[in-house]
């Protein structure tokens, strides 16, 4: 009861829970539970299921592919429009808008060539391993 004369919500929630529902003060400390994601004991398993002693054997690691064409030609974009930027801002007047189709135009065939270029050497390499 709190002093005005109402019922203690806290003391009610108590006396009305029913005996299937348990809370975690219920359980038992090193239990397992997948409600206890946070359990720094590792004996809970969260709610994947896994748990430290249940780790997938380590897979083969992936063989090294080197710089990837992407990365190299939005690299340059990046690069190109820095150029255009502080070009700009020293004073140099060049058309923008041809600037920027010509620039596109560019990463756009420098992706389509390094992919080739890529899938090739694959090929390559795959034939030289068969």
């Amino acid at each position: 009861m709190t002093t005005d004369g109402r019922p203690d919500p806290t003391t009610e929630q108590e006396h009305t829970m029913d005996s299937t529902s348990t809370s975690a003060t219920d359980r038992p400390a090193g239990s397992s539970d997948d409600t206890a994601p946070w359990a720094v004991d590792g004996t809970a398993t969260g709610s994947t299921g896994d748990t430290a002693s249940s780790a997938a054997p380590a897979a083969t690691p992936a063989p090294e592919r080197g710089v990837r064409v992407g990365t190299v030609v939005w690299g340059l974009v990046v690069a190109a429009v820095g150029v255009g930027l502080a070009a700009l801002a020293a004073g140099v007047v060049f058309d923008v808008q041809l600037a920027f189709i010509v620039l596109v135009a560019l990463a756009g065939v420098g992706l389509v060539i390094g992919s080739v270029v890529s899938a090739g050497r694959r090929r390559s390499s795959a034939a030289g391993r068969a």
